[in-house]
């Protein structure tokens, strides 16, 4: 049965053949190069890779960690989080990754809703924590060869195997379970649009504790057999020299959000990286947030990259995409194989995937449920193409380089910092960020001047993180209210554009 057949098997019978296009995937590439650490140096043939893999297992057990067991991984991006994550894989453990860049407070609140055994972390100074470098120092107990890969034949693959948390509308960060079916099924439909091959070379520069550094940038590239290079972690300094490691290892696949193409226009003044991309066939999928129409044809016209929106959430994995066979202006792309979508009477795009999430660790499942199909929160279109527009979002988050922020984790805490009468915080259009955070306020008994805003901005990213910085602070004479008593955000937002209008901007 060669690959594609299992592909196509593992959506149709995905209790059959799952284990099955694991173990093949290994076998076939044995000796080939899966993965580049560009940071490193250093290149993993799929044997060395698995040796990782099995090395880090091993490590696991003797923690003594049982089957369910739930690991955070409080990793950067690493060579040792893939293999951390393939590991808690066959070691039948549940691995939790969370971004070490969130501050103290929010990992904290993560942690109190996971019912950890172990924390995994690169910090040596941490009491609670096991460090990375015990795993670096274990030695294996027998040399690792190919029979070792039965091991994929044994391990049922829709129990829980993923809990990644992302930012909720009620202020309270979502765990969202999945299975390693739902990752592996949901990346097979995707890939049958690009037909993703051994000549595809990814270039992994997204938060690997995120869904989409994980499915989209490890699931995807593996299953298909692609190469991929890992490079530092997107930060706004990186996008001066944002080409170089792709050149150095003919990176030709790219999945970029918004924020990324934004910069690359405003910050790239150089030719290298423009001559490289209009040289190689460089295949560059767009996820996370919507892209701008401007930005995506100013970012064709000078690389010449043909760029595939696509639409997903964390808990429906990917639902739709652009592919080269059909690219639609201003449109998410069309339904992948066997989501089933549907609208509700104001539009909200309601979904249903095979590879659905299994639940909230700390949320109700079925509140987000609508005659069976998850309540998306966005707005849009559908056509008889089955092509899908996104027209705007219901629910109340903001898309920030990439990240979604809580508005009402900020309202909250601003109540308490007791700084304004009245205030509610907004997301508006930023051409780099994707949205800024605007924050309008009713001013209380005191003044609130630069060095007061700079004071509440500190604690509100000493608190909850540093995406939670507020952008712009706009004084008001009062919070407009609908019949209903609830804050009336379309007035707020023609009174932000009749400020900027009277403003000149």
């Amino acid at each position: 049965m060669v690959l594609i057949d299992i592909l196509e098997e593992s959506r149709k019978n995905k209790k059959l053949s799952t284990g099955i296009l694991l173990k093949n995937i290994f076998a076939d590439n044995w000796s080939k190069t899966f993965l580049f650490d560009s940071t490193a140096d250093k290149s993993f043939s799929y044997k060395e890779f698995f040796t990782l893999v099995i090395k880090y297992s091993e490590k696991l057990q003797k923690l003594g960690l049982q089957k369910n067991d739930k690991v955070c991984l409080l990793l950067p991006n690493s060579v040792d989080l893939i293999a951390l994550y393939f590991a808690c894989l066959i070691t039948r453990l549940v691995a939790v990754p969370i971004d070490p860049e969130k501050n103290t407070n929010e990992v904290n609140e993560i942690l109190s809703y996971t019912n950890y055994k172990v924390i995994v972390n690169d910090d040596p100074t941490s009491l609670r924590t096991t460090n990375i470098e015990d795993f670096h120092n274990h030695i294996l107990q027998n040399k690792v060869n190919i029979n070792e890969l039965e091991i994929f034949n044994t391990l049922n693959y829709d129990d829980l195997f993923l809990i990644t948390f992302t930012s909720g509308t009620t202020g309270i960060p979502k765990g969202v379970m999945h299975s390693f079916n739902n990752l592996m099924l949901s990346a097979s439909a995707f890939t049958k649009k690009f037909n993703f091959n051994e000549n595809n070379i990814f270039y992994h520069n997204l938060p690997m504790s995120y869904i989409a550094g994980i499915l989209n940038l490890i699931i995807l590239p593996f299953i298909s057999q692609s190469k991929i290079v890992l490079g530092k972690r997107f930060v706004i300094s990186s996008m001066l020299n944002f080409w170089d490691v792709p050149m150095r290892y003919n990176v030709n696949t790219f999945w970029f959000i918004p924020t990324i193409l934004s910069l690359l226009l405003k910050l790239d003044r150089g030719e290298l990286g423009v001559s490289y991309a209009r040289n190689t066939k460089i295949i560059g999928c767009v996820g996370t947030a919507p892209l701008n129409h401007s930005t995506k044809l100013a970012i064709e016209k000078k690389y010449e990259i043909s760029l595939y929106e696509s639409y997903g959430l964390s808990e429906t994995l990917f639902v739709s995409t652009n592919s080269p066979d059909d690219n639609y202006e201003n449109s998410a792309g069309q339904l992948l194989d066997d989501v089933k979508l549907t609208l509700s009477e104001d539009d909200e795009i309601l979904i249903n995937t095979p590879w659905m999430f299994l639940g909230y660790v700390n949320l109700e499942k079925n509140l987000y449920f609508k005659d069976g199909s998850y309540t998306s929160g966005d707005i849009g279109q559908i056509d008889q193409n089955n092509f899908l527009t996104i027209t705007g979002r219901k629910k109340d988050l903001i898309i920030k380089g990439g990240i979604n922020i809580s508005p009402k984790r900020i309202e909250n805490f601003i109540d308490e910092f007791g700084a304004f009468n009245e205030h509610t915080i907004l997301g508006f259009d930023d051409q780099i960020m994707g949205e800024k955070i605007v924050c309008f306020f009713v001013l209380g008994t005191t003044s609130f001047n630069d060095d007061m805003k700079k004071k509440l901005n500190s604690a509100i990213i000493s608190k909850l993180g540093k995406e939670y910085g507020i952008d712009q602070f706009v004084e008001i004479d009062e919070i407009p209210k609908n019949t209903n008593g609830k804050v009336d955000k379309p007035k707020i937002r023609e009174i932000y554009k009749m400020i900027n209008n009277d403003s000149g901007n």
